[in-house]
């Protein structure tokens, strides 16, 4: 491996085998080091691959700005989290949860906490990423001495979710259209209480999940059965009334219209909460 470009004393641009740009770090790995020459192998700590040279130079970016303090620590962390769950995990979270750390321990000391308005949607929509932030928060409390809020570990668990599919969803955004559902059939049911470990509420979550996913990727969901729509919103007309509601929320906030065919499965899924959500209480 050849250096190419020397960032600072412990970062330096290579090529890989297959001559892609890479990003090596090692503590000092370019000291006394020229343009060039071969990398002590013996040094590397970390190689990161850049998907192409805009990211290389966001990278690049990250890795001067941010202390080592904090790339290490997250690095270990993601390692540890790598190996313990078998993830696999994009080398964007390296960068953008050191920045997001260093970011919210500086918000800290300024008297500055951010308040997680979707921290319940995150937790249930994501429970297992939501676990790993809350080991995070408990580690960056005790590495750094501060005493970050739960808040903070729906935020970190996001970058787990990101960074699990390449960072092509935004999970952030999957959260809030969720929300704005869920508050939209709470709201209509006249304050309807979800219970989280219902299995039926676990089924819709996870439909709402991949219907905003889809929607965020532009990946339309048509297979339209006309009758079977025509029948389901006349069986089913409150749970019709709720989501003719969602529609109107996605046109209007979204510009977005959507689908008999998902019409018709946000009903029945609905539809099925409610008859539970009856049936419990009478219990």
């Amino acid at each position: 491996m050849v250096i190419y470009k020397i960032l600072n004393n412990n970062l330096i641009l290579s090529k890989d085998g297959q001559g892609h740009e890479v990003i090596v770090k090692g503590c000092g790995i370019a000291f006394q080091k020229k343009k060039g020459q071969q990398v002590e192998e013996s040094r590397i700590e970390k190689i990161f691959t850049a998907e192409n040279a805009q990211i290389s130079k966001e990278i690049q970016g990250y890795l001067t700005a941010i202390p080592e303090k904090y790339l290490d620590f997250v690095g270990a962390f993601v390692n540890e989290v790598k190996e313990k769950e078998g993830m696999k995990l994009n080398d964007s979270i390296y960068f953008s949860l050191s920045d997001h750390i260093m970011g919210a321990i500086s918000r800290l000391e300024n008297g500055i906490r951010l308040q997680n308005m979707l921290l319940l949607d995150i937790k249930q929509l994501y429970h297992k990423e939501y676990e790993i932030g809350l080991e995070l928060l408990k580690k960056v409390n005790e590495m750094f001495e501060v005493d970050l809020s739960a808040d903070e570990a729906g935020f970190f668990a996001l970058h787990f979710v990101n960074a699990e599919d390449g960072g092509k969803t935004d999970s952030y955004q999957i959260s809030i259209i969720v929300h704005q559902i869920l508050d939209i059939v709470e709201k209509y049911y006249d304050n309807m209480e979800f219970q989280e470990d219902n299995l039926y509420y676990q089924r819709f979550l996870t439909h709402l999940k991949y219907f905003a996913q889809r929607f965020l990727h532009k990946e339309l969901h048509y297979d339209e059965n006309q009758e079977l729509f025509k029948i389901i919103k006349e069986q089913y007309r409150e749970a019709y009334g709720c989501v003719k509601m969602i529609y109107l929320m996605m046109e209007e906030e979204y510009k977005y219209a959507m689908t008999e065919d998902e019409m018709l499965y946000l009903t029945i899924h609905i539809q099925k909460i409610t008859e539970d959500h009856k049936r419990l209480k009478n219990l």
